[in-house]
């Protein structure tokens, strides 16, 4: 049996990436994975006819689909049906660890459905209907789906007859997983540590004077080091970071839709002058204020398919 055709690997610093199409796997197309540590560009755009599964193996990302936003974290599972524009909030990817995968999957009905890699008739359409029948793109357990996408590189990088049989039975299983996730709004998907709670809720009021690190540890009745690790793994960043955050969304609200000067808003929001806050911005979130009230302007929270 002659060997399938090699893909396109690229390696860069902190991002792999495998693309192109291999003869006895027709479904795939893309597989990356990458580790952004500070703010880059992530435009609108499409997959025509494919979907597209993403993991945040860590760090927070705030991204959009069918003018929904959606703030990710690390353990979060986010895809996109075929053909629907996404990308960014205002074109930007924020600091995280990321995997993602291009499958064409097809509708359930349809001819293509029935040899859905390789699998037999009833199990292909199966779970082709499974894949399309997902309630919503925003699912957890990303740790469940890494090690498939680990090995997908390992066996699509060689690319013998034999891995591509590996990699078509781990994209089986990956999609099998894929339709068992909850969803991330579900309140099964695990405790938080009533005191991260309480902290975040507290951050979420945008008080004023801004609180520290120490008293917001005291808030939730943990030392200062364990509260710092336990804020990043349940929220996905630092708390001051995400104190910045949450007020810079407010800042670009009250800047695009009440007409406020930068200086207005730094005052209200706590920040020391208009620079600051307008620094804090290009830091946080990639981006001047008067950047961010551009672009996705138009972007409002939809019902969810």
């Amino acid at each position: 049996m002659p060997k399938a055709p090699a893909l396109v690997y690229i390696e860069k610093p902190q991002r792999q990436t495998l693309q192109g199409r291999v003869a006895a796997l027709p479904e795939f197309y893309h597989l990356g994975h990458a580790t952004f540590t500070k703010v880059g560009s992530l435009g609108r755009h499409e997959h025509p006819g494919q979907f597209e599964i993403c993991l945040i193996v860590r760090g927070h990302v705030t991204w959009w689909a069918q003018k929904r936003i959606y703030e990710l974290r690390g353990g979060d599972v986010y895809f996109t049906w075929p053909d629907e524009p996404h990308g960014g909030l205002h074109e930007l990817m924020h600091p995280c660890e990321i995997y993602w995968i291009v499958l064409r999957i097809p509708k359930p009905k349809t001819r293509a459905a029935r040899s859905f890699l390789h699998l037999p008739g009833a199990e292909a359409i199966e779970l082709c209907r499974r894949v399309h029948a997902l309630k919503d793109r925003h699912l957890r357990g990303a740790e469940k789906l890494a090690p498939y996408y680990e090995r997908l590189f390992e066996h699509l990088r060689a690319c013998g007859s034999l891995d591509v049989v590996h990699a078509r039975a781990l994209i089986q299983q990956m999609l099998a997983t894929l339709v068992m996730l909850p969803l991330a709004g579900d309140e099964t998907k695990g405790f938080i540590p009533p005191g991260i709670r309480r902290a975040r809720e507290f951050l979420d009021g945008l008080p004023r004077p801004w609180p520290t690190v120490k008293e917001l540890a005291g808030l939730s009745g943990m030392s200062v080091s364990h509260f710092h690790a336990c804020f990043v793994r349940e929220v996905g960043m630092a708390p001051m970071e995400y104190a910045h955050r949450e007020r810079l969304k407010k800042a670009i609200t009250m800047l695009r839709d009440h007409g406020a000067t930068v200086t207005a808003v730094a005052e209200r929001l706590g920040y020391c002058s208009s620079q600051h806050l307008a620094t804090c911005c290009k830091r946080y979130l990639g981006k001047a204020p008067s950047q961010m009230v551009t672009g996705e302007a138009d972007l409002k929270p939809q019902k969810q398919r």
